[in-house]
C-alpha cells in the first residue's frame, strides 16, 4: 500500500511546486495571500504597476490604431496626442521603479541564494517567443500600420540582442537583473550615482525619435532606486508629505522643462537632461505615494491591483491585439468605428479609453484561455527547466 501511494504523494508535491513557479512571474514575484501581513503593502504596489501598464497600453493604442482612423474634430487627435507625451513623464520611469522594487529581493539574493538566474531566463525566453510573434504579425500586417515595423528581415534577427520592438521592456528586465545582482556587492550610492549618469548621458546621446533599444540606457536609473531605495520607499509610501512633495515638484520641474524640450527631436543639453531626470523621478515617487494613498478607496484597489497582478500577460499582448482590432476596423468586421469617430465626437473622444480597457481584459482572458488549452510556455519558462532553475 505504501509503495502504491508514494508516486501519487511524489506527483502532489510536483504539483505543489509548479504551482508555485507558476506564481513567480517573471515581472515580480507572487501576490500575497489574503489575510497576509505584507498584503496591504503589496496592494498599492501592483496599483502603481497596474497605472504604469494602463498608460502604456494608452499610448500604443493611439499609435498603433486611434491616429489613423477618421476624427470628428481636428483637434481631438491633437490633444490625445498632448495627453500621452505629458505622461510620458511617469510612464515608463514608474514601471521601472516598481519593477526594480519587486526585482529587489532576488537581485540582492545573488545568483545561487536566490532567483536572479531563472528571472533572467525567464524574461529573455518571454523576449525571444514574443519576438517571434511580433514578427508574424508583420508579415500578415502587409501595409497596415503597427508599432513594430522591422523594414527587412536582417532587421528582425537583429533584435535578438538589439531591441526595436514595444518587447524592449522585457529585455530591459533580463539584462538589468544581470547586471545588478553581478553588482550587488557595490554600495547603493555608488550604483545610484553612476546609473544617474548614464540616464544623463543617455539624454544628451538620443532623442525621443531614436532606437527602442536606447531607453534601456535611458531609464536605468529609476530601475536602481527601485532597487536601491526600497526600503525608503516602501517606509514613506502612505506619507502625505512625500506625495505633497513629489507633486510640487513635478509641476516645477515640468514647468522648467517643458513639454517642447521633452519631446525635441535633437539630443538634450546637459542641463535639460539633469531637470528631465529629477522630472521623472519626481513623477515616479508622485505615482507610487498616490497610488498608496488611493488604495484606501476599495474600488480602485480592486480593480488597479487586479490589472497590476497581471501585468506580464497584458504588456507582451497588448501590440497583437491591438494589431488584431485595427485589422477588424480597416477590413470590415469593425468598419463601424471609423463612421463613429468621424460623426460622434464623444465617441471620438472617449475611444482610446474605451479601447484600452477592452485590449487590457482580452489580454487577461486570452492568456487564460491559453493556459487552459496548455500553451501557458507562451507565458512562462517550461516547468522542467523552472525546477531546474528554481532556487527556494
Amino acid at each position: 500500500m505504501p509503495s502504491a501511494m508514494e508516486p501519487r504523494k511524489a506527483l502532489k508535491t510536483r504539483r505543489s511546486r509548479d504551482s508555485r513557479l507558476a506564481r513567480l512571474e517573471s515581472f515580480g514575484r507572487p501576490s500575497p495571500r489574503p489575510g497576509s501581513t505584507s498584503a496591504s503593502r503589496l496592494d498599492w504596489i501592483d496599483a502603481a504597476r497596474g497605472l504604469a501598464i494602463v498608460a502604456v497600453v494608452l499610448l500604443h493604442v493611439s499609435i498603433g490604431h486611434y491616429y489613423a482612423l477618421p476624427q470628428a474634430e481636428s483637434w481631438v487627435v491633437p490633444r490625445w496626442d498632448r495627453i500621452n507625451q505629458v505622461v510620458s513623464v511617469i510612464r515608463m520611469p514608474l514601471l521601472f521603479v516598481v519593477s526594480g522594487m519587486l526585482a529587489a529581493g532576488k537581485i540582492k539574493r545573488g545568483f545561487l541564494g536566490g532567483n536572479a538566474i531563472l528571472s533572467i531566463v525567464t524574461n529573455y525566453y518571454l523576449y525571444l517567443v514574443w519576438l517571434a510573434v511580433y514578427g508574424f504579425l508583420f508579415v500578415v500586417s502587409g501595409p497596415v500600420v503597427v508599432p513594430f515595423q522591422p523594414a527587412r528581415v536582417e532587421d528582425f534577427f537583429i533584435q535578438i540582442v538589439q531591441p526595436r520592438t514595444p518587447l524592449w521592456f522585457v529585455f530591459g528586465l533580463a539584462g538589468y537583473t544581470l547586471v545588478f545582482t553581478a553588482l550587488r556587492r557595490v554600495p547603493s550610492g555608488v550604483i545610484l550615482a553612476a546609473t544617474a549618469a548614464i540616464t544623463v548621458w543617455s539624454g544628451m546621446t538620443w532623442t525621443v525619435e531614436s532606437p527602442l533599444w536606447t531607453r534601456i540606457f535611458l531609464y536605468v536609473f529609476y530601475f536602481a532606486v527601485g532597487v536601491h531605495a526600497k526600503r525608503v520607499i516602501v517606509r514613506e509610501a502612505r506619507s502625505w508629505w512625500y506625495l505633497l512633495v513629489s507633486g510640487v515638484l513635478t509641476v516645477a520641474f515640468f514647468q522648467t522643462l517643458g513639454l517642447v524640450t521633452l519631446m525635441t527631436p535633437r539630443p538634450l543639453a546637459f542641463g535639460d537632461s539633469v531637470v528631465s531626470l529629477l522630472l521623472q523621478l519626481a513623477a515616479s515617487v508622485f505615482g507610487i505615494t498616490a497610488s498608496a494613498q488611493l488604495c484606501r478607496w476599495k474600488p480602485w484597489s480592486a480593480v488597479a491591483t487586479w490589472i497590476g497582478r497581471r501585468t506580464l500577460g497584458i504588456y507582451v499582448m497588448h501590440v497583437p491585439v491591438i494589431v488584431a482590432v485595427h485589422f477588424a476596423v480597416e477590413l470590415g468586421p469593425l468598419a463601424v468605428v471609423e463612421q463613429l469617430t468621424a460623426r460622434s465626437l464623444w465617441f471620438d473622444l472617449l475611444y482610446p479609453v474605451g479601447l484600452t480597457a477592452f485590449v487590457i481584459v482580452v489580454c487577461v482572458w486570452i492568456e487564460k484561455l491559453l493556459g487552459m488549452v496548455r500553451l501557458g510556455h507562451l507565458f512562462r519558462l517550461p516547468s522542467r527547466y523552472r525546477r531546474r532553475l528554481y532556487r527556494r
